[in-house]
């Protein structure tokens, strides 16, 4: 026998504790000092006996498939939830949803339970799950039930009802037994009474020795006489009208993938889930040539320099930590050149700079068989990546491994080129379609009095990779604006030699990821919100009176972009930027295209997506099809179960393919009617059979079965 000590536990450690020991062959374990651990016994397949001191948090013995759990004391929400197998006695009280989705197994609670006990619980093939309560229940008890047992005992012999109103309310299946008075009033929508038989009989019997068994009682005094019978009419007539707490369920399931929320933060888009479980089947050549279709920049920016929101999304921060998506790109970067898909088509397309985003445009284009034009200002390729992020962050060599495979597509690149209105005119001429994607390179600023000291950001950071540092050896320095660039200007700071770098916002500041954790490591404070009222050779001052010394200070609150070279017929905003509609990349000259920082400032990988949609835009438009932007339709965070995950080893097995389903058919086995089926990739849902139980929406691990009514809804609260 094993003892765990609980007390202060946090529950993912205490459940790996517990997992740990299984895997050792422990068969008895006890838990003591026990308080609000949530998922004890969730998910175990084994045949171990637990002893639980204390009261265990919600989801106690979720998805079990064999254990025998006794707790000592009171039980919280969700008593075994979705179990499969096994036992659970509690001696004491449960709260609400005992036996919730249960399909298998036997729960007794000696006390009393809240609302909707055993909602949804199911027969599924032998399996006939039991709930006995030996208090009370209260509204909803037995709500939607389409299988099993449940047995109110009422053993204090309460003077009122021992289960409170819309008793068995759209109940289709299973039966319950209540030890008392209940009004026709108190059942629910689709709930009638029914005369107990021999084989009731029989079973309460069993029950009742079952029951004293557990808790040291007699129940032979009791008599299945005592007892009212609750159950479903012949047929189902209210299936339209059952309004549960949470929607009205009146969709057929179907089986649609949604959005991970790493794909949703990621501004490319990139479907990770789907590229990881290419790799997992085997399938790494076809994995790497399907991120050809997302981006070229796989490894300067999505293995180097992004600030990587799709880490910060990833719903495995639930458990232990996002998947590694940098580690990854890096370890699964491709060793060939990318394949050309369309033959030559003979159209033009010029694209203007030879940064992020036009070097996406290009890639995309070229592949599908246009022939392509890129001009640069600069002599190399990369724009800002190679000119403004720091060497730490971004070597030459990175770079250029992206750089290889794009010059490897048929791209005639002319660099060293500024174009300006003429020379724009005579490209203008000579081609099919212009895209504009020079970035934005003027750097803002505000004069404050006795502000001609600032210097920019963006050039500093860009004389540092051109070899032309700055001593900043002693220096105090003063950063104005704390984003991203921001974060990258203090870091190469520090690195100069600065004795104090202070970043300031008039706002919560905008920075994250890698490059604010760098910036804060090495000791750059961060002030907001901070409003610069003028300056001195030696200072700056605010206006809430406060002050700071500043050797050097410097503006890093944004660029905007020179369109100078693009003719009239181009509408340019008040800002300085090309406006297009809002899903799409054509300015208001019909042959003329923008993307990147020249159409709406953002990150490098905002920029590459870019890139690639106004190319499939323009590839839309040429071949006569239309073109449709990418939606967004984000899994609920809700609908992704995290008991199904937490032991893998691999870090490519860590991901939980939010939204995207991988096929392991846990829909197709939970469904207690055998509605679901599959054919290789395709589900079919038998709309005779189902009952509308949701219960493959609520037992898929990832949230790729929806309920129809999803697919229409756009609203942001789901995401809560």
């Amino acid at each position: 026998m094993l003892t765990i000590e609980a007390k202060g536990l946090y529950y993912k450690a205490l459940n790996r504790q517990i997992r740990k020991s299984l895997s050792r062959g422990e068969k008895e374990i006890v838990l003591r000092d026990v308080l609000g651990q949530r998922y004890i016994g969730s998910g175990l397949e084994s045949t171990a006996h637990f002893d639980i001191y204390g009261t265990p948090g919600q989801d106690l013995g979720a998805f079990m498939n064999g254990p025998e759990i006794i707790v000592h004391g009171n039980a919280q929400d969700g008593v075994g939830n979705t179990m499969n197998k096994g036992k659970i006695i509690v001696h004491g009280k449960a709260g609400e949803i005992p036996s919730h989705s249960m399909r298998g197994g036997k729960v007794f609670i000696r006390d009393d339970v809240e609302y909707r006990a055993a909602i949804h619980m199911k027969e599924y093939l032998n399996l006939v799950p039991w709930l006995i309560i030996g208090g009370t229940a209260k509204d909803y008890c037995g709500e939607y039930m389409a299988g099993g047992r449940v047995v109110v005992l009422n053993l204090e012999k309460v003077k009122v009802s021992p289960v409170g109103y819309s008793v068995g309310t759209g109940i289709h299946g299973g039966a319950i037994f209540v030890r008392g008075e209940v009004e026709e009033h108190q059942l629910g929508t689709g709930a009638i009474f029914a005369e107990l038989d021999v084989s009731d009989e029989t079973f309460l019997k069993e029950v009742f020795e079952e029951y004293s068994r557990y808790f040291d009682t007699d129940l032979g005094d009791i008599v299945a006489g005592e007892f009212v019978k609750i159950t479903k009419k012949e047929h189902r007539p209210f299936a339209k009208l059952y309004t549960p707490g949470m929607n009205v369920k009146t969709d057929v399931p179907v089986h649609f993938n949604l959005t991970p929320p790493c794909a949703s933060a990621c501004p490319t888009g990139i479907p990770t889930p789907v590229f990881y479980n290419l790799i997992k089947a085997g399938k790494v050549l076809e994995a790497q040539k399907m991120m050809d279709e997302y981006t070229p920049f796989r490894l300067s920016v999505c293995g180097n320099t992004c600030p990587a929101p799709c880490m910060d999304a990833c719903s495995r921060n639930m458990i232990d930590g996002p998947v590694q998506l940098r580690k990854l790109a890096q370890e699964y970067y491709p060793n060939f050149n990318p394949d050309v898909l369309e033959e030559e088509k003979g159209i033009i397309i010029s694209v203007i700079g030879a940064g992020p985003a036009g070097l996406s445009a290009a890639w995309q284009l070229a592949r599908r068989g246009y022939s392509v034009r890129v001009y640069d200002a600069l002599d190399n390729l990369g724009g800002k990546v190679r000119k403004a992020i720091p060497r730490e962050r971004l070597s030459d060599r990175t770079l250029d491994r992206d750089i290889e495979r794009i010059i490897s597509l048929p791209i005639e690149f002319n660099t060293g080129q500024r174009i300006d209105r003429e020379m724009f005119e005579k490209i203008y001429s000579d081609c099919d379609i212009v895209l504009a994607a020079t970035g934005a390179h003027i750097a803002r600023r505000i004069e404050y009095p006795g502000g001609k000291r600032i210097l920019s950001g963006l050039q500093f950071l860009m004389n540092i990779n051109e070899g032309k540092d700055m001593d900043l050896s002693g220096s105090e320095i003063v950063i104005i604006g704390a984003g991203n660039v921001g974060m990258d200007i203090a870091c190469e700071s520090w690195r100069l030699g600065a004795k104090k770098v202070t970043a300031l916002d008039v706002q919560k500041p905008l920075a994250f990821g890698h490059e604010l954790d760098s910036a804060m490591e090495q000791g750059t404070d961060i002030l907001w919100p901070k409003f610069v009222e003028k300056l001195d050779e030696e200072k700056v001052f605010f206006n809430d009176g406060t002050e700071l010394r500043a050797d050097v200070v410097l503006f890093s609150i944004g660029e905007m972009p020179d369109t100078f070279f693009l003719p009239d017929s181009v509408l340019i905003d008040e800002k300085g930027y090309i406006v297009t509609a809002a899903k799409s990349f054509r300015s208001s000259d019909l042959k003329i295209y923008g993307c990147g920082d020249i159409r709406r400032p953002g990150l490098i990988s905002d920029a590459v997506g870019s890139g690639r949609l106004a190319a499939l835009e323009i590839h839309a438009s040429l071949t006569g099809r239309k073109f449709i932007y990418p939606e967004k339709n984000l899994v609920p965070k809700r609908r992704i179960n995290p008991l199904y995950f937490g032991d893998e080893e691999d870090e490519i097995d860590r991901c939980m393919s939010c939204g995207t389903c991988i096929f392991c058919d846990k829909c197709i086995e939970a469904c207690p009617h055998e509605a679901i089926s599959r054919n290789g990739e395709v589900f079919t849902i038998d709309l005779l059979k189902c009952s509308l139980c949701y219960t493959c929406v609520n037992v898929c691990p990832r949230g790729a079965i929806q309920a129809e009514f999803f697919i229409d809804v756009k609203d942001a609260a789901f995401n809560e």
